[in-house]
C-alpha cells in the first residue's frame, strides 16, 4: 500500500475498465484514485490534482490517448503515462513511446500486472523527486557556502584594512562598504562622535548616498534616528511602516543602525539601509556587530597612530628648538667676541693715553670710549641672561605677541633716547596669541629692533606695529626712517656684507642676524617681506600664524 497516497487519474471510457482499475486494483491498494472518461477532462483533472501517473486508454472518443499526450508535451508537463491498448495495437503503443509514454498494459489484464507497473513507474517518480530534492538542497547549499564565503573574505579584507590602513578617511569608506557588502544593503553611512561635542556625531564615510547630500560630508549629521543608538549603545533594527516616523524614510524602507564602541562609549555608527522593506536577519545583524568590532579597533589603532604621531613631531620640535637655540647662542657668542675685542682695542687705547700722562684729565673722546664700554659690558651681561634663559626655558607655542613687543618696546626705549631716537609702540589691548616658541619669538623682535637702532636717520623713528590680519594670521611691522637700497634688498636677510656693515649710523645692541631671523620665521609657517614706507623708511612686515586657542 503506497504511504504517501500517491494519485493516479484514470482515463478510460469504458466504465467496466476504468472500475477494475480503479477501483479493484489501485483503491484497494491505498492509492487515491481520479477517473475521467475523456481528453478534455482529462487536461482539466491534471491542471486541478497534479496527479503522479496517468493511466489512459490509447483508443479514447474524440481526442485520442496520444492526443492527450501531444497535449501534456506542449504544456511542459512530465507526468508519467501508461498507456491501455487491446491486443494487436503494437504499432500504435510504438507511437506512444515515441510521444514520451512510460509503459503500456494490454487489455485484457490482471490487478497484479496493473500494481506492478504502478508501483515500478511511482518507484521511479519517487527517485527522480528525492533526486531533484536532494539537487535543490545542495545548490541552496552551495549558495550558502557561497555566501559565507563572501562573508569571511569581506570580514577577512576588513581585518587586514584596520591593521595596514592609516589614512582614516580610506579606512573609514573602506569600513562602510564591507558592511553594505555583507549585509546586502544598498547604501550606508558612518558617523563619527565629536571628542569635544559627545552629543555631535560627523559623517565620516558613505556608501551609494545621494548626490545632494555628499556636501554633508565631515560635517554634523541628524539622521534623526541615530541618536537613539548612540543613548543606548544597543543595535536597532526596522522595516516598514515604523521607519515612516524618521527623516531617513526617503531613502529606504529597511535599517539596522550598529554603534561602534570604545571602552564601552559609543565612538561611532554603522548605518546600512535598504530600498525595499526586506528586514535584516540575525545573522546580517551579528556580521554588522563584527564589522563594527573592527571598526572598533580601527579608532583604537588610530588613537595610538596619533599618540606616536605627536611623539614623533614632539620629539622633532625639541630637536629644532635645540638646533635653533644653538644657532642663536652661537650668534651671540660670536658678536659678544667681536664686540669685546672692539672694546678691549678702545680701552687700550684710552689706557695707553692715560699712562702717558697720569695727570691728564679724561678728554671727550676717552670719556666716548668709556660708555662705549660700559654699554658693551651691559650688552655681554644681557646676552649672558639671554643664554642662561635659552637653556633652562620650556617650549611655548602659545606666546602673546603684544606682550613681548610691549616689553622689547620699554627694554629699547633708553637706548633710543640716548640716540635722539623716538620708539613708538602700537599693539592691541588684548593680547595676540601666535604659534612661536617665546625665547624664539623674543629674539627675533630683538634682532629686528636692534638692526633697526642701527640704520634709523638721526632724530628718526622707530614704530613697532602689531595688528591680527584674519582669524588665522597675525603681523608684525618694524619701520624705521632709514631707506635700504633696491640692489641690496635681495640679499639683506644673507650675512651682512662689509658695504652694509658701514652703512650703519650706530651700534643697536646685540641681536641675532637677519638670516637666522628669517629661518626662524619660516620654520614656524610665517613670512618676512621688506618694504618702503611712505616716508622713505624702511619696514619689515612678520606674518606669523595664531596660536589654536586663538583660533578657538
Amino acid at each position: 500500500m503506497s504511504a504517501n497516497k500517491d494519485r493516479i487519474l484514470i482515463v478510460e471510457n469504458d466504465p467496466v475498465i476504468s472500475d477494475f482499475i480503479g477501483r479493484q486494483a489501485l483503491s484497494s491498494a491505498g492509492y487515491q484514485v481520479y477517473t475521467v472518461g475523456d481528453v478534455t477532462s482529462a487536461i482539466t483533472k491534471i491542471v486541478q490534482t497534479s496527479p503522479d501517473l496517468i493511466i489512459c486508454d490509447i483508443n479514447l472518443p474524440g481526442l485520442s490517448g496520444k492526443d492527450l499526450m501531444v497535449a501534456l508535451t506542449a504544456q511542459g508537463i512530465e507526468t508519467p503515462v501508461i498507456v491501455i491498448a487491446p491486443e494487436g495495437k503494437e504499432a500504435e503503443v510504438i507511437q506512444t513511446f515515441r510521444l514520451g509514454a512510460s509503459d503500456y498494459l494490454t487489455w485484457p489484464m490482471r490487478e497484479a500486472e496493473i500494481l506492478r507497473a504502478a508501483e515500478r513507474i511511482l518507484k521511479q517518480v519517487h527517485e527522480q523527486r528525492n533526486r531533484g530534492f536532494l539537487e535543490r538542497k545542495l545548490k541552496d547549499t552551495n549558495q550558502q557556502l557561497q555566501q559565507r564565503v563572501r562573508e569571511l573574505t569581506a570580514i577577512f579584507s576588513m581585518g587586514k584594512a584596520v591593521t595596514s590602513i592609516t589614512d582614516q578617511k580610506v579606512l573609514f569608506n573602506k569600513i562602510i562598504q564591507v558592511a553594505c557588502q555583507v549585509s546586502y544593503g544598498d547604501l550606508g553611512w558612518f558617523l563619527m562622535r565629536e571628542e569635544e561635542k559627545p552629543k555631535t556625531f560627523v559623517l565620516v564615510a558613505q556608501h551609494q548616498l545621494p548626490v545632494s547630500m555628499l556636501d554633508n560630508l565631515q560635517q554634523a549629521w541628524d539622521d534623526g534616528i541615530s541618536s537613539l543608538v548612540a543613548m543606548s549603545g544597543e543595535t536597532l533594527s526596522m522595516h516598514g511602516e515604523p521607519i515612516k516616523r524618521f527623516r531617513v524614510k526617503t531613502l529606504g524602507k529597511s535599517i539596522i543602525i550598529v554603534p561602534i564602541k570604545v571602552q564601552r562609549q559609543v565612538m561611532g555608527i554603522l548605518v546600512v539601509m535598504r530600498t525595499h522593506a526586506q528586514p535584516f536577519t540575525e545573522s546580517e545583524q551579528h556580521l554588522l556587530e563584527a564589522v563594527a568590532d573592527y571598526a572598533s579597533i580601527s579608532l583604537v589603532n588610530s588613537r595610538l597612530f596619533r599618540a606616536i604621531e605627536a611623539r614623533a613631531q614632539a620629539l622633532e620640535d625639541l630637536a629644532k628648538r635645540t638646533q635653533y637655540g644653538e644657532k642663536i647662542t652661537q650668534e651671540l657668542l660670536s658678536t659678544v667676541h667681536h664686540h669685546l675685542i672692539n672694546m678691549n682695542t678702545s680701552s687700550q687705547i684710552a689706557l695707553d693715553d692715560l699712562t702717558k700722562d697720569p695727570t691728564a684729565r679724561w678728554n671727550p673722546n676717552q670719556r666716548k670710549l668709556l660708555t662705549q664700554l660700559q654699554e658693551g659690558l651691559q650688552d655681554v651681561n644681557t646676552v649672558s641672561q639671554t643664554i642662561i634663559t635659552n637653556t633652562s626655558s620650556q617650549p611655548d607655542h602659545h606666546t602673546d605677541l603684544s606682550t613681548i613687543v610691549k616689553d622689547m618696546g620699554a627694554h629699547f626705549l633708553p637706548q633710543a633716547q640716548k640716540h635722539r631716537l623716538q620708539l613708538v609702540v602700537e599693539v592691541p589691548n588684548h593680547p595676540v596669541l601666535v604659534n612661536v616658541e617665546f625665547f624664539h619669538l623674543s629674539e627675533i623682535i630683538k634682532g629686528l629692533i636692534s638692526n633697526a637702532l642701527q640704520y634709523c636717520l638721526p632724530q628718526g623713528i622707530i614704530r613697532l606695529h602689531v595688528t591680527q590680519l584674519s582669524n588665522t594670521t597675525a603681523q608684525l611691522t618694524v619701520s624705521n626712517s632709514g631707506a635700504i637700497a633696491h640692489n641690496l634688498r635681495d640679499s639683506i636677510f644673507r650675512k651682512k656684507s662689509q658695504e652694509q656693515k658701514q652703512r650703519a649710523q650706530r651700534f643697536g645692541g646685540i641681536g641675532i642676524s637677519l638670516e637666522l631671523i628669517r629661518e626662524l620665521i619660516i620654520h614656524y609657517d610665517g613670512k618676512i617681506s621688506i618694504d618702503q614706507t611712505q616716508d622713505n623708511g624702511t619696514a619689515f612686515r612678520i606674518q606669523l600664524p595664531l596660536s589654536q586657542k586663538m583660533i578657538d
